[in-house]
């Protein structure tokens, strides 16, 4: 009987021990939200020969553009939409040909496919467009030089954005 004490007594031990917050691996109680994705997606820059709100390959779906700036040559957009079930992508349409001023304006315009998403939650992401094909359409037009291209964006919260590189 004694023997049998002790049995339990080293069971309940290895029990207890085994149950402790081991600081290798913490558990965290902060409710998963994922999938995490720190970094910004980034969405694919078209150019098309009419109107750039004439968007329907890409996508006619509503969001909410709450910030825009330009990075070096990077558009750095914060978009929410209705959605979550399923992925979304945006697009950057671009004017083929540029509007002559000083400096050159472009028209642009983001398109969303939101790949019939019933869901109504409403996630806010973070979405990059490489701008090198416009520098590169820039260039080919007005010479190898630095230039700056006014990009008009329709619901621009913060004004203009002006696109200046080397």
């Amino acid at each position: 009987m004694k023997d049998l004490g002790l049995l339990l007594l080293v069971l309940l031990v290895t029990f207890a021990a085994a149950c402790g917050n081991d600081e290798d691996s913490p558990v965290s109680t902060t409710p998963d939200h994922g999938p995490f994705n720190d970094a910004p997606t980034t969405g694919n820059v078209v150019f098309v020969p009419s109107d750039v709100r004439s968007t329907n390959q890409w996508g006619t779906d509503d969001y909410e553009l709450k910030a825009a700036a330009v990075r070096g040559d990077t558009l750095a957009v914060s978009v929410s939409y209705s959605g979550g079930c399923r992925t979304h992508r945006f697009t950057l349409v671009a004017a083929e040909v540029f509007k002559e001023s000083d400096p050159v304006q472009l028209d642009v315009a983001i398109a969303h496919d939101a790949d019939g998403d019933p869901c109504e939650a409403y996630p806010t992401e973070d979405y990059h467009f490489i701008l090198d094909p416009i520098k590169a359409r820039y260039k080919a037009s007005y010479g190898t030089g630095p230039g700056t291209i006014v990009l008009g964006l329709d619901r621009t919260p913060d004004g203009p954005l002006v696109y200046t590189f080397d």
